[in-house]
């Protein structure tokens, strides 16, 4: 049995949350895990990115109008706590 893959688990609680919203998109590769939303009337929208650097994950935080935030975690376990923290961020947004 091979286990999920980082990549693969972020993918799955992108589904959980979002399977139902046509105006958001990830995109994913090895390097980089991009999600936002699409909204024609705000072209700086809300986004939550995670860049894989060598000793490190670097999450970035918009919601689309003013606040900002930037953390970094030294392993997958924490990137993927405060990966679905931020989403739930995400979907208070679409839910306004």
């Amino acid at each position: 049995m091979q286990a999920y893959t980082f990549n693969q688990r972020v993918e799955n609680l992108y589904k959980s949350y979002f399977s139902t919203y046509s105006n958001i998109s990830i995109s994913l590769n090895e390097d980089q895990i991009k999600i936002y939303l699409i909204d024609k009337q705000n072209l700086d929208s809300a986004s939550l990115e995670l860049k894989k650097f060598e000793h490190y994950y670097q999450i970035s935080f918009w919601d689309g109008y003013s606040q900002s935030e930037v953390i970094e975690t030294f392993n997958e376990k924490e990137s993927a706590k405060t990966l679905k923290r931020f989403m739930k961020k995400l979907l208070k947004i679409l839910n306004r």
